[in-house]
């Protein structure tokens, strides 16, 4: 399949005994997707195997000519010199299956995706997104699972032997439910006590992890004006979203985790592999952004993933489905102390928003940490401002508000940064050219703390408009709840209306 590689001298992966000194181990699944699923997914086999990882699908019938040139392309990039499959050939669906227009996440929805997904004809799991737990006819996220899982014949969150390596999908399991936004892709404490369990009985072996959307702090990059807004961008990124990442500092046998939305491998966020952090390393995990196939992209790209595994390490690389052609992106060891080092698309490929700030300029720096030095560690510690967070340019000016968060005005927008994690967490308000920011302690003083500790409101003032003041909320920070349930809201609101309609019978 390397021979398809643009921009990249052809390869190959050897497959040698698995040795011990200095690499890791193998042990045993302990939880499967289902039974009769997992049999046919695990791959036990000495010889290298491929998955194509794919993002957000959103199927729609008037675009399925999209998906099986993309079906075809895949199986070509998993086959032999003779055009077979290859034995050890999988298949890996980040969530998000159906389109708007299309019921998505019904079971219509569920039995049409599966069908387009067993004609790839080899085994294939899946995770749930955002988009899978909105069917219209179901009242409650449970009854919505709980179809998800007849249909596909597997459980939500799942682990499965590829190899060398242990694969972990974790799914989303509120949409109706959720707190605020009801597109936050939210992992429950009995998934993510799992995984913590899983990661602890897996120490010696090298983890590869699959969710929707990535953990806050992996530095992949976002969209500042939708998800972080809304703020739907990170794994749970209502309710301690920095337990993830925390694992990861943890474990570092975690070597590579897929999302899609911008979703490690993650998905959420319809954008292609063309910017410098589509791929961002921290610690010793590479944080892998997933593209679409189909016509619901944001950049005009369309990419999967084709992950390559055998004993001796992994290579990731961009399918371009316009083409049909395959990019080498990563190509890394299982050793412990190996650090991944992704490599940049070509010049003519690559994508850069300047708007961007620091996520955009940190990726051209050596260390390819995004959001931390070449330790992996935050980019601001101790409370002392460093690095590129907090560091004013052309494209973006910083204003700290204590210890735990600083503001950020770029591309006409007032941000929030947790500075631990280095991430944005919400977004403020608009700060349209003209516009000045104040920082006020509680005596309604200006602020003088060089840290911002003593900040306690912020005020946005425009000429041609009142002046916005902006207190602390509950959770001590200044952003704004922009996306409240809309799930919830409509209820309430079909709720009031039947009295009202009885009332003029």
């Amino acid at each position: 399949m390397n021979a398809l590689i643009r921009g990249a001298r052809p390869t190959s992966i050897c497959c040698k005994n698995f040795r011990s000194t200095g690499r890791l181990q193998t042990s045993s699944c302990s939880v499967s997707v289902h039974p009769s699923r997992m049999d046919d997914f695990n791959f036990r086999g000495k010889t290298s195997s491929i998955v194509s990882v794919m993002g957000d699908l959103h199927l729609a019938p008037e675009q399925m000519h999209l998906f099986h040139q993309a079906q075809a392309q895949l199986l070509k990039a998993m086959a032999d010199k003779d055009g077979k499959v290859i034995e050890g050939a999988r298949v890996v669906q980040l969530g998000d299956l159906g389109h708007s227009k299309h019921g998505s996440g019904g079971k219509a929805c569920f039995e049409f995706a599966k069908s387009f997904l067993e004609g790839f004809g080899i085994p294939y799991v899946l995770v749930l997104g955002n988009h899978d737990l909105e069917g219209e006819e179901y009242e409650t996220d449970e009854e919505n699972l709980e179809a998800w899982q007849t249909v596909f014949g597997q459980q939500h969150h799942w682990c499965a032997e590829l190899g060398p390596a242990l694969l972990i999908g974790l799914s989303t399991t509120r949409y109706r439910s959720n707190t605020n936004s009801h597109h936050e892709v939210y992992v429950d404490d009995h998934q993510f006590a799992w995984l913590e369990s899983t990661l602890e009985t897996s120490a010696e072996r090298p983890v590869i992890i699959f969710t929707h959307a990535p953990p806050i702090g992996c530095g992949l990059k976002v969209l500042q004006n939708v998800h972080v807004k809304n703020r739907c961008a990170w794994l749970n990124h209502s309710d301690r979203p920095e337990r993830f990442i925390q694992l990861v500092r943890k474990h570092p046998n975690i070597k590579l985790w897929f999302s899609d939305e911008f979703e490690v491998i993650s998905c959420h966020f319809h954008l292609s592999h063309n910017y410098r952090d589509s791929i961002s390393v921290v610690h010793q995990t590479a944080f892998v952004q997933t593209g679409v196939i189909g016509k619901c992209n944001r950049d005009g790209n369309r990419h999967s993933r084709v992950l390559q595994v055998d004993h001796e390490g992994y290579e990731v690389l961009t399918m371009d489905h316009e083409v049909g052609a395959l990019r080498l992106d990563l190509k890394g060891s299982w050793r412990l102390s190996d650090r991944p080092r992704p490599q940049l698309p070509p010049d003519d490929e690559l994508l850069c928003d300047p708007s961007a700030g620091w996520l955009c300029d940190r990726g051209s720096s050596d260390s390819s940490v995004e959001g931390g030095d070449e330790d992996g560690n935050s980019l601001l510690s101790d409370g002392q401002a460093g690095s590129m967070l907090g560091k004013d340019n052309e494209y973006v000016k910083w204003y700290r508000v204590g210890l735990r968060s600083i503001l950020a005005i770029q591309d006409d927008l007032l941000v929030e940064y947790d500075i631990d994690t280095a991430s944005p967490i919400g977004l403020v308000c608009k700060f349209p050219e003209g516009c000045e920011l104040r920082l006020f302690n509680k005596e309604g003083q200006p602020a003088t703390n060089k840290d911002g500790s003593d900040v306690a409101s912020v005020t946005v003032v425009n000429m041609n408009s009142i002046p916005q003041v902006f207190n602390r909320n509950e959770e001590d920070r200044f952003y704004q709840i922009y996306q409240p349930n809309k799930w919830q809201a409509r209820k309430k609101t079909l709720a009031a209306a039947v009295p009202s309609a009885e009332s003029r019978i």
